[in-house]
């Protein structure tokens, strides 16, 4: 995704059950997307790989 210096960011602090959650319905959305606008599917593809790196870091930091 390119990054833009006019777009506001916003930062989420979620629980492991709240970041399993987003992660399922993100994938949800995307196996359900019905088409339109293609940078909305590449935002979601965006968004499922950086869900599942934060899931995988927790899940790692949990069996510490």
């Amino acid at each position: 995704m390119d990054a833009h210096s006019d777009e506001t960011v916003v930062t989420f602090s979620y629980n492991i059950d709240a970041l399993r959650l987003e992660y399922k319905t993100t994938c949800d959305a995307l196996r359900n997307w019905a088409g339109g606008d293609a940078r909305e599917q590449e935002f979601l593809v965006f968004k499922k790989q950086e869900l599942f790196r934060a899931l995988a870091e927790q899940s790692w930091h949990l069996t510490d």
